[in-house]
């Protein structure tokens, strides 16, 4: 336990000191920038007019940074458009692959289908089902059957 807070209060010190040095430098780094001057000028004095008055560096800064901005906003939008383009470039091959996936699945069906209607065709053509015999015998059965219970029915219903 004992380790761990002294680990801690040597965390604190190390960024305390960084801390310390930051705010050392950071107000020279600041001054040390040029900038531009702008002066405000009132009626009557040695303008004719209300208005700001820019040093050549304001003024060159100021349509510099108009410039940037176009530039930069013209980036931005060329990047997001190719961005756009890109994301339905991949949606359009995602799809196209899905497509020709189940394209083949449908034409792998398609054959197997054709191939067992054949198989059964040639089947049903080598063994021709001949049971005309049978069709013909059991109803010649069938209607002596039908013939002898109608005429039996029609000698009991006149017995009554």
């Amino acid at each position: 336990m004992v380790s761990i807070m002294h680990n801690n209060k040597k965390i604190k010190q190390v960024i305390s000191f960084f801390m310390v040095l930051t705010l050392c430098f950071l107000p020279t780094l600041a001054q040390a920038q040029e900038s531009g001057q702008v002066i405000n000028l009132l009626k009557d004095e040695p303008a004719p007019y209300d208005g700001v008055l820019f040093n050549e560096q304001a003024a060159a800064k100021l349509l510099a940074d108009k410039e940037y901005e176009q530039i930069e906003c013209k980036l931005k939008i060329d990047y997001e458009m190719e961005k756009i383009k890109a994301r339905h470039m991949l949606e359009m091959a995602t799809l196209q692959a899905s497509f020709d996936a189940i394209k083949k699945q449908n034409i792998s069906i398609l054959e197997i289908k054709d191939s067992e209607i054949k198989r059964l065709q040639e089947l049903a053509l080598k063994n021709p089902n001949e049971n005309s015999h049978w069709w013909f015998t059991g109803g010649a059965a069938v209607g002596i059957v039908t013939s002898i219970l109608i005429f039996y029915a029609a000698v009991e219903v006149r017995e009554d």
